[in-house]
């Protein structure tokens, strides 16, 4: 009788997974789909004319691709590096770009010819273009806003002093004016000529925003999760409607009745003009760009796998109320379901000897245990903090990534299993695969450089007959050490500058302006420009870990080479050199590491530009993560990592042996 009710309990549950498995969700491809494709990269900036009879698609693989009514392909361009925004003119015949190259481009819509580009000091973020296309506003991770013509001449900059990623246009001619949202909450009016005509600001950064045709509308997109619409004319809060998560994309049609937003989950939502969520997509974190045509008829969806949507708008809208219908039917039922469910299993442990027997059998142990800390509180207490923090800190970040790497993760929400997809998709990505090699060579070069100078300028030091000469020289060559990494980098950012810096003007003055380059622009130079930032590659820690191995050896074994006359050469190979193999091993193990990991040498520099020229692991990683929102392959990245570490690591402890282990 008791195993009949616990079966049919099982039973009940089976039913209830299947029941929930079946529940409809919104499904975009069958929603009113025009036309659709795969990119294979992921899509990166979408823009429709406001016509719809133009579609731009840009995507990570640095390509924009320019698409007809129907989907057919018209031209296409290439940048140097990641798309990152895409705007056209109100009638199609201009094409904004911008990119991860540190250029704005603009385009001329129907043969994809250039027009006209202006750059910045780092990259852009995102474009804007007036109606007539005759004024380009991008945003740049520099802090600034860049103004250009339709001839690509600058016409002004604006430096905010802090982080800008939004910006739009509307108007034309002289009556154009560029709206900038700043990381402040800041939004700033300005005209074509620079001045500033209006300010107001919100309580969060901005992210996102979408302006009317005339103006009088502008939809803001902020970091709290809130969308809020703000009038134009004098820069007040209309209204703010709030999202579970960052409004990373706002759409708006051009009369501003029509409004969209995205948030960071990959989640869309339709507001009505009085910023009530009329009905929300939830497509599991795949959506990363949205567009509206300025009449509202079309919308498109870019997704992280590289597929772009266009839609009817009104046969989308209506597929997916009667999907919210009948998904919030299934919902009730299964609510009613679950609360059966509970009552049965409510019943079995009351009313029947089993059930209270199998509740007695599997709660004893947890009882005993708890009985057992509670005697020992006082210590448990004491030894808490330092686990909490250790667990906390150390071991669920290591063990969370490991497991999220086979998982469609949202820190946010639902992560659903997806086994080795991630990995999968790597072996396809072009940018990680180029990382790789890359990688390679910086292990190799960073294990040359740490090998060579520092140990070279050890012996020096170490020979030195003079005590106090040689103290001041080793302090002179430690001293750097305390100078911050970055700093280092931006030096060398400004030796490197195409127009002003060093190097350049170096090589005119000797007579040789042939061999001048944008040395982080030309891809067959890029890396080795990297490559060459701190020469003479005088390390202090690794100078400081051989000299310490040096002053270690005996006197005594020193004293006996030169009796029997060893020289200084000599001297080195057969003597420092094996005695120092404890110190190689560190210095192998821990920049072994530190190039697989390198990061911030190229982010600084490159971005990992000019296309995957100078990409490493860690930096797809963290473009994974902070600008693709994919989670799930960024964890899995991080176990590849891991694992080539670890592997690296164990053939270096075992084939690298010391002096002391040669002796046993």
């Amino acid at each position: 009788m008791i195993a009949q009710g616990w079966r049919r309990l099982a039973a009940g549950v089976l039913l209830l997974a299947c029941w929930w498995a079946a529940i409809p969700g919104p499904v975009l491809a069958q929603s009113g789909e025009i036309w659709s494709d795969d990119l294979a990269s992921p899509i990166t900036g979408l823009a429709m004319s406001a016509d719809g009879q133009r579609a731009a698609v840009g995507t990570r693989a640095n390509e924009v691709s320019v698409r007809d009514a129907e989907g057919n392909e018209l031209w296409t361009f290439t940048a140097d590096n990641s798309i990152t925004g895409l705007a056209w003119s109100e009638d199609g015949r201009r094409l904004a770009i911008s990119s991860e190259d540190r250029f704005l481009y603009l385009l001329d819509g129907d043969t994809g010819n250039e027009l006209g580009r202006t750059k910045a000091s780092r990259t852009f973020n995102s474009v804007a273009i007036s109606r007539d296309g005759s004024l380009v506003a991008g945003a740049s991770d520099d802090m600034q806003v860049y103004v250009m013509d339709s001839q690509g001449e600058l016409l002004w900059t604006d430096e905010r002093g802090l982080g800008v990623e939004a910006v739009s246009i509307y108007g034309s001619g002289d009556d154009a004016r560029v709206v900038v949202g700043a990381d402040d909450g800041r939004l700033s009016i300005f005209s074509k000529s620079g001045r500033q005509l209006l300010s107001t600001r919100l309580d969060y950064d901005i992210k996102s925003l979408a302006v009317s045709r005339s103006g009088g509308r502008i939809l803001a997109g902020t970091t709290d999760g809130s969308i809020t619409l703000i009038n134009g004319a004098n820069g007040e809060q209309i209204w703010t409607s709030k999202a579970d998560a960052e409004i990373t994309d706002v759409a708006m049609s051009g009369d501003g009745q029509l409004l969209m937003a995205r948030d960071e989950r990959g989640n869309v939502l339709y507001l009505d003009t009085d910023g009530s969520v009329i009905r929300r997509l939830q497509q599991e974190g795949e959506i990363r760009q949205i567009a509206l045509t300025g009449d509202g008829t079309r919308l498109a969806f870019g997704l992280a796998d590289g597929q772009v949507q266009v839609l009817d708008r009104m046969q989308h809208s209506a597929i997916l109320a009667t999907a919210a219908r009948t998904r919030n039917m299934a919902i009730t039922a299964t609510a009613g379901l679950v609360a059966l469910l509970l009552a049965g299993v409510i019943l079995l442990i009351i009313f029947t000897t089993g059930g209270r027997r199998i509740w007695v059998q599997h709660s004893v142990g947890p009882r005993r245990g708890l009985a057992a800390v509670w005697r020992a509180r006082f210590s448990y207490l004491l030894i808490l903090p330092t686990l909490l923090f250790l667990l906390t800190f150390n071991y669920y970040p290591a063990f969370s990534g490991l497991y999220h790497a086979f998982t469609d993760w949202n820190p946010a929400g639902h992560s659903p299993w997806v086994g080795l997809e991630n990995f999968r998709f790597l072996m396809t990505d072009r940018f990680f695969i180029a990382s790789f090699r890359n990688a390679l060579i910086l292990v190799v070069v960073s294990i040359v450089k740490t090998m060579t100078m520092p140990l070279l300028v050890a012996e020096l030091v170490f020979n030195l007959k003079n005590r106090y000469t040689q103290y001041w020289m080793r302090t002179l060559f430690v001293v750097p050490i305390v100078l911050p990494a970055v700093v280092e980098i931006l030096v060398w950012n400004n030796i490197y500058d195409p127009a002003i810096g060093l190097l350049n003007e170096f090589l005119e003055l000797v007579g040789r302006p042939e061999w001048t380059r944008v040395w982080y622009g030309d891809p067959k130079v890029a890396l080795s420009s990297v490559l060459f930032i701190g020469v003479p590659w005088v390390n202090a820690f690794a100078l400081l870990i051989f000299y310490g191995g040096l002053i270690s050896i005996s006197d005594e074994i020193i004293d006996s080479s030169r009796v029997d006359g060893a020289n200084v050469f000599r001297r080195f190979w057969n003597i420092d050199l094996p005695l120092l193999m404890g110190q190689v091993k560190l210095l192998l193990i821990l920049n072994f590491i530190n190039a697989v990991q390198t990061f911030e040498l190229v982010f600084l520099t490159t971005g990992g530009g000019p296309g995957d020229s100078t990409y490493v692991p860690a930096l797809e990683l963290y473009y994974m993560a902070m600008r693709m929102d994919r989670m799930g392959v960024a964890s899995a990245i991080g176990m590849i990592l891991f694992l080539i570490i670890l592997v690296g690591t164990i053939i270096n402890m075992r084939y690298v042996r010391t002096a002391t282990e040669f002796e046993a």
